[in-house]
């Protein structure tokens, strides 16, 4: 890699960054709401006509500007950030290649108005996320995982294709402009249901909600910045945004909302289950992805249309934050294994500041911009257990319940990776005697991450704080939640005090969570019953429904074998044949 050619992809990034900075800002005031006339400004490239409904259609409001400058902002800072991270890699330049078509993708998707626009975004960010997950193909994991990210996002790529399908049935329309308006008449069309379960399939595939979730640990092999880049900024975040763009279909549906909410919710519990148990930075951060999506599902679910946006917001910067963080402490000690950290806080000082900060958002500290946004979505749920939402009163307290009682195995996954990662021990292996050498002398080895990967942690972790200027705030679930924070947070600095790994307080169940329940061997076990059931299939077609055109055609066959020997070619044989026939008719009529 030469400086040059890092100069140029940073720049080319920045160029990117500031067309969609051009495009976003003017637009931030248009709030489309929720069940609203559309309120953004649409642009027309090219009229489709009737050919099937395709057009290059943009339409830019308030929700667009918003993800436009996530995704934009997190990728240069990915972009600043690589070219020391991937310093001397051989593929570094299709790596930088791939992020701007990766930010392009994610540009079409949310500015998008053409559903089959949006539709082609959609399976480009997908196909460059296997590239980059991949990008060490030399390595089985990332392999292993890159295909796995492929095929399970394909089968929620289904479910959107089929509901693309399924919207231009009921609307006559592709454009999502006309849709909104549509919903927003007071001739709305009702009976969404199918629709709307259709586009829960395909955000579940792509944010790896559950059953679909364990993809999204697995892309852990591919390089750091790009997991911050896919699980802040661009793959995962789309999900989100696509069921907030199209929320008046969604919520115009109880039964969606509800499938919606359960999902959200079994989702958030049990992925912070697996951040706990994970012996790993970067999937801890991983499963911490999944449950934090689960809860701007959770709250898009009971009618949190503000606060599941907000979240999202604030997820992208903390998340992308820790990630990166993640990636310092790496490329430092060559490893992302708990087991291998601690003590880092003196020799990495601006990595242990901002990661602090980072995490201290993800447990929902005051006065971070997680506290706010987290405290918005539980709020949204607290709200809509005693007033009129898209779901039950029922359904929403059993949000808010499961909310409460992850935001509190958020505190503790948090506060235990930020421990063994930069307090504890020195993180070395040697017991015995050689342990204080091997310590002092790990110590003296340990440096600060580069310049060029400091700069983007210190932007990111002052975005983590000033963004709570813009977040809304409430009293009674503020308090709530900073007692949760503090019970946790104490419930796990006393494990760690005395030795003990806070991941014990789940008794016999930590296993199963440590194996992540096995759910890989479901899989594996649901594709053997699918190719058996596909074996049987063949079998019955091949032996019962084909066996008899294939005996008429056996039949057919010996029946000409036994005309054919008759066709000897002899004028004799025919002429005595013909002749006998004759007079055997000839008798038949003299005897009758």
């Amino acid at each position: 890699m030469t400086r040059r050619y890092s100069s140029s992809a940073v720049a080319i990034t920045a160029v990117l960054a500031l067309c969609a900075a051009i495009v976003a800002f003017p637009r931030r005031g248009d709030r489309t709401g929720p069940y609203g006339s559309p309120a953004g400004e649409r642009t027309t490239l090219v009229d489709g006509g009737d050919l099937l409904g395709v057009s290059v259609t943009f339409y830019v409001d308030h929700l667009s500007a918003v993800m436009l400058l996530l995704a934009a902002g997190v990728g240069l800072m990915v972009q600043v950030y690589s070219v020391a991270y991937l310093a001397g890699d051989p593929r570094y330049r299709s790596y930088t290649t791939i992020i701007q078509l990766f930010l392009v993708a994610m540009a079409i998707v949310v500015v998008a108005d053409n559903l089959w626009l949006l539709l082609v975004g959609w399976e480009v960010m997908g196909l460059c996320s296997y590239l980059l997950i991949s990008h060490h193909w030399e390595l089985a994991p990332a392999r292993a995982g890159a295909v796995k990210a492929f095929l399970l996002t394909r089968v929620g790529d289904l479910g959107l294709l089929v509901g693309i399908f399924a919207i231009g049935h009921t609307f006559g329309t592709y454009e999502i402009s006309e849709v909104l308006a549509a919903m927003a008449s007071s001739d709305a069309p009702a009976g969404l249901t199918a629709i709307g379960l259709l586009i829960v399939v395909a955000v579940v595939g792509k944010s790896a909600q559950f059953p679909l979730h364990t993809w999204l640990a697995d892309a852990m092999p591919g390089p750091t910045p790009i997991s911050a880049l896919i699980h802040a900024a661009t793959m995962v975040a789309a999900g989100v945004f696509l069921v907030a763009r199209l929320y008046p279909v969604m919520a115009e549906s109880a039964v969606t909302m509800t499938v919606l909410a359960v999902v959200a919710c079994v989702t958030m519990l049990l992925a912070a289950l697996l951040a706990l148990t994970s012996g790993d930075l970067k999937r801890v951060l991983a499963w911490s992805t999944v449950s934090q999506l689960a809860y701007m599902f959770a709250a898009l679910a009971v009618g949190g249309y503000d606060a599941g946006i907000d979240h999202l917001l604030s997820h992208g910067a903390f998340k992308a934050l820790l990630f990166l963080v993640a990636g310092s402490v790496a490329h430092v000690i060559g490893s992302t294994a708990l087991r291998d950290m601690g003590g880092l806080r003196g020799a990495m000082p601006w990595t242990f500041a901002t990661g602090t900060i980072g995490f201290a958002a993800l447990a929902g500290v005051v006065p971070t911009v997680g506290f706010f946004s987290k405290d918005a979505v539980l709020e949204s749920a607290w709200h809509a257990v005693g007033h009129e939402s898209p779901v039950s009163a029922g359904v929403a307290a059993v949000v808010l319940a499961v909310g409460l009682v992850t935001a509190a195995v958020t505190v503790v996954y948090a506060f235990r990776a930020w421990w063994m990662t930069f307090m504890g021990g020195d993180g070395a292996t040697v017991t015995g005697a050689g342990a204080a050498g091997a310590g002092a002398a790990r110590a003296q080895a340990l440096r600060e991450a580069p310049p060029l990967m400091v700069g983007p942690l210190v932007l990111l972790a002052a975005a983590t704080l000033l963004l709570s200027l813009a977040m809304p705030f409430d009293l009674l679930m503020g308090l709530v939640t900073t007692l949760v924070v503090a019970g946790a947070g104490w419930l796990a600095y006393q494990a760690l005090a005395a030795g003990r790994d806070p991941a014990d307080l789940l008794g016999p169940a930590r296993p199963a969570f440590t194996r992540e329940l096995g759910w890989d061997v479901g899989y594996d076990g649901a594709g053997v019953a699918a190719r058996e059931a596909g074996d049987l299939v063949v079998a019955t077609d091949r032996d019962v429904i084909g066996f008899y055109p294939r005996a008429v055609a056996w039949l057919s066959v010996q029946l000409s074998r036994v005309l054919t020997r008759s066709q000897t070619g002899n004028a004799q044989i025919y002429v005595t044949v013909l002749a006998v026939g004759v007079l055997l008719a000839t008798l038949l009529v003299v005897v009758r």
